[in-house]
């Protein structure tokens, strides 16, 4: 596996590993309705270019295996943690764990103290593992859904 910076031409890829991964990982912890809301289709997310540009504006890494992007990640310069999305194929893999190691050690090489994330349910052991505690349980609505995650921080 090898960590790398995200650019621009990895975009597509990461679209469909982010609509793959919601929609059978986090099936577990949320509905079809609220899945739909928070990764509605390919083609939707892929004509909303916001994604792309907070990629390339942050810190956003990938993990490529065998050339194939089997996951990726995103903090901005405050230490907000905003995105860790793991191929459905590479779970409990250690590719999580690969990148939560690297934005961390960023963020602390950039003499930020604390780290914040907003984790779904099924992240939010993941983020608990790594000694981040949970702030609050949040309510977040998505088109006319209501989807739970967790406001969790970490001291570094």
């Amino acid at each position: 596996m090898r960590v790398r910076e995200y650019y621009a031409n990895d975009y597509e890829e990461i679209i469909t590993l982010f609509y793959n991964t919601i929609h059978s990982v986090n099936s577990v912890d949320y509905t079809k309705k609220q899945l739909s809301a928070w990764a509605p289709d390919i083609e939707s997310i892929k004509k909303n270019n916001k994604l792309d540009e907070r990629l390339l504006r942050d810190y956003s890494i990938v993990v490529e295996k065998d050339g194939i992007i089997i996951g990726f990640g995103d903090v901005d310069d405050t230490g907000y943690f905003d995105l860790l999305y793991v191929h459905k194929d590479y779970q409990k893999k250690g590719v999580a764990t690969l990148i939560a190691d690297d934005i961390e050690n960023y963020i602390r090489c950039k003499g930020i103290q604390t780290m914040i994330t907003a984790a779904s349910i099924t992240a939010k052991p993941f983020f608990e593992k790594r000694g981040y505690n949970v702030l609050k349980k949040q309510i977040v609505e998505s088109k006319g859904q209501s989807l739970i995650n967790y406001k969790m921080k970490k001291v570094l």
